[in-house]
């Protein structure tokens, strides 16, 4: 089977020849520190790894790529970001937003606007030209090898409304100012309904998108808040997908088990990265079944920073086991960092490599 009819097959429910495979780093940068370990590129590296997935930025979201050179550049000479005029290595986007390109992962510099900014702010222009740059470059050669492929989407309707408003500010408004948040996230889901129409022309595999709902100890906001604020607006966005006859990956990080249910309804068929160090995996599987795909589902926080290689082992068939036993599963290791000992990330692939059969 090919990357993309095995990805598709999952979804359906088919059997596929083995689980589909994604290793993802929480940057460019830590994909190539390991890259250097193993004396491979990074693209040797990807290739090395057997991913199924394949992941093309949209140029607006800046902070997604902030350790890519060639295409903060491009984002710049498109009008996609501004450098910060104080902060070395920093750059702003179409949303108001500065992001640090200088350290490992995506961390926002700014810290909210107010409401009479805001009273006056526009969405980016979702037609902007060289939107799809990154995506044009990569395409004929996914197209040609038949990965599974997304154009990311993270920063859902929550997310870009905490960036854009300021963590603190956010979770107050729900009970402060609601008709403000109503309308903010109206702009923000009108501005993501018109890209999707985008991406879906452009002949992704998958649909995709992305909202933290989770914390390490439970949901980051009550069930009640995301029924009136978030999910009617992630809903039509997720729809443009489903009515091209896409699938639907999402991201949630976190204990985000209180809105599966919720998430499934509105059309997600796949949900990412199922954070087994905030989530009980063996729990998560009894609820939902073979209703939902399960993307990951590996212990990838502390447990690898300490354990022995045949704890890794052990954890990566226990995960397989449990949440692959119908083949609903991609073994997906997600946001790997460059804190883990070379020995944990050479035994997790190793790991994924051989009991991904085991469906």
């Amino acid at each position: 089977m090919t990357s993309r009819e095995r990805m598709l097959a999952v979804v359906r429910g088919e059997p596929v020849d083995r689980l589909p495979v994604e290793i993802h780093f929480v940057d460019e940068s830590v994909k190539a520190h390991y890259a250097g370990k193993f004396g491979m590129t990074p693209d040797e590296l990807m290739e090395f790894l057997e991913n199924d997935m394949r992941y093309v930025y949209t140029m607006d979201e800046v902070g997604c790529y902030m350790q890519e050179p060639d295409l903060i550049k491009k984002s710049v000479e498109y009008g996609f970001a501004v450098p910060h005029p104080t902060i070395p290595m920093a750059y702003t986007d179409g949303f108001g937003i500065t992001w640090d390109a200088g350290k490992t992962g995506q961390r926002p510099l700014s810290h909210g606007h107010d409401w009479d900014y805001l009273k006056q702010f526009h969405m980016p222009d979702p037609y902007k030209p060289g939107m799809f740059y990154d995506f044009d470059k990569h395409i004929e050669e996914y197209r040609k090898k038949d990965y599974a492929y997304v154009a990311l989407q993270y920063y859902g309707p929550l997310e870009k409304y905490e960036n854009i408003r300021g963590f603190e500010n956010a979770m107050l408004d729900f009970y402060e100012e609601p008709e403000l948040v109503e309308e903010l996230l109206d702009k923000i889901a009108d501005y993501r309904v018109a890209l999707a129409h985008r991406i879906v022309e452009k002949g992704v595999v998958f649909g995709h998108g992305g909202d933290d709902y989770g914390t390490q100890r439970g949901p980051l906001i009550s069930l009640d808040i995301f029924r009136e604020f978030i999910k009617p607006r992630l809903a039509r966005i997720y729809k443009v997908y489903k009515d091209a006859g896409l699938p639907v990956l999402h991201h949630s990080c976190g204990d985000c088990s209180e809105f599966v249910d919720d998430l499934i309804e509105i059309g997600v068929d796949c949900l990412h990265p199922i954070q087994a160090s905030a989530m009980d995996i063996h729990a998560l599987y009894k609820r939902y079944g073979d209703r939902i795909v399960y993307y990951g589902g590996f212990d990838l926080q502390s447990f690898m920073i300490h354990a022995t290689p045949d704890q890794v082992r052990a954890m990566v068939r226990e995960a397989i086991d449990t949440l692959g036993r119908n083949g609903r599963m991609v073994c997906a290791a997600i946001n790997i960092t460059d804190e883990f000992p070379l020995d944990n990330f050479q035994t997790l692939i190793e790991a994924i490599k051989e009991y991904r059969y085991r469906s």
